[in-house]
């Protein structure tokens, strides 16, 4: 109701202004002006009621809160329809398992769903029925990875991918894979080689080259190779330094990575009290993200060469391990950083770490990584 009174009011001052004058001359003018007083303020609420929105007064005002509730509510909405597709899609399977196009889109539905286990059973049925396809072969090694709940790659998946390269040498998520499974080994030239096979295929301008790039000047720095300057040039806004005896007490200030544009997950990682000194010439601090509760392999992988704290970062969709995909794709992330002191992605004894942080993807902000434990 108080949005009527004050629209006509609005209304009304207008029709006043070019009515006035009429009304102080002759009795037609004055017959006139009676008109325009009477016609303005009716031609804008019709106006109003024709081309604008008036269900929308009597609408309750909505809190932030109650956004946010409403947004949960359809997300779960959405996640129970996923459900019954995917339940729909499990009967249909059951009824007729030699259907191979069914287990790939059963498998990709339940890995997107984080249900690992039940994606790995989907994609080894798709690659029973379909054997030799390097594209299927490579999805069933990326679950296995996910469902053993480890950060190594395993050798039955290391064989899968392998097998996939020999039939197909341009498997792009198969040389990323490999790249990191060569590295994780400590056979740094070999990842260099597999990366560099990936990067030839890609946009020198996209954010999965920039990522290629990143790891492949890592691994550069970590075996003493050098590190052209067209690379150093292209990738300029990520740092990484050569590894050698470091003391982080006295080396230069931060590293800091301008954020891209977009979406990004701006960090600060610290070091603890006497946990500084100097470290092993392999030592590398690793930042890894994971879909929160999550173990195994990780959504996204940071590389660095541990000095120059309080260091920051920011984590983007370059930063993923699988080119491509977005950290928004995930509700809440858990990021957590170590110095592994023998340059490797499992955790051994010696190794300094921070507590994990979840982050909320919907309404990001800076998070603080505290390297304070040492792993006995």
């Amino acid at each position: 109701m108080n949005f009527w009174i004050f629209a006509i009011a609005l209304l009304v001052v207008p029709a006043v202004i070019v009515s006035w004058p009429l009304f102080t001359g002759p009795a037609r003018d004055k017959i006139t002006g009676l008109f325009i007083f009477l016609m303005i303020p009716l031609a804008g609420v019709l106006m109003y009621q024709s081309i604008g929105t008036p269900e929308a007064i009597g609408l309750p005002r909505v809190t932030a809160t109650q956004q946010s509730n409403q947004q949960q509510t359809a997300h779960s909405e959405q996640q129970g329809q996923m459900d019954e597709l995917v339940a729909s899609l499990q009967q249909r399977m059951s009824e007729n398992p030699d259907d191979p196009d069914g287990w790939i889109i059963l498998g990709r539905s339940l890995k997107t769903m984080q249900r690992y286990a039940e994606a790995e059973t989907a994609l080894t049925n798709a690659n029973r029925l379909v054997p030799d396809n390097p594209s299927i072969m490579v999805e069933l090694a990326e679950t296995m990875l996910f469902t053993s709940g480890k950060p190594e790659v395993s050798g039955e998946a290391r064989q899968l991918i392998e097998a996939a390269l020999e039939i197909d040498p341009t498997q792009q998520k198969a040389l990323w894979i490999m790249g990191m499974a060569s590295a994780q080994d400590g056979d740094e030239t070999q990842a260099i080689a597999y990366w560099t096979r990936l990067q030839e295929q890609l946009d020198p301008s996209s954010g999965p080259y920039q990522a290629v790039t990143e790891q492949i000047q890592g691994a550069q720095a970590r075996s003493g190779q050098p590190v052209s300057a067209a690379e150093v040039s292209s990738a300029a806004e990520k740092s990484v330094t050569a590894p050698a005896m470091i003391n982080p007490a006295t080396t230069k200030p931060a590293v800091t990575e301008p954020a891209a544009a977009g979406f990004g997950i701006p960090a600060t990682i610290t070091l603890g009290d006497g946990l500084g000194g100097a470290f092993p010439p392999n030592a590398t601090l690793f930042i890894f993200i994971h879909p929160a509760g999550a173990a195994g392999m990780p959504l996204a992988v940071k590389r660095l060469a541990p000095q120059g704290f309080p260091m920051s970062l920011n984590f983007t969709d370059a930063d993923l391990l699988q080119p491509g995909g977005s950290l928004q794709t995930f509700d809440l992330l858990d990021i957590s950083a170590r110095i592994s002191m023998a340059g490797v992605a499992n955790v051994a004894s010696g190794d300094i770490q921070a507590n994990r942080v979840t982050v909320n993807t919907k309404n990001v902000s800076a998070i603080a990584l505290h390297l304070d434990q040492r792993v006995p």
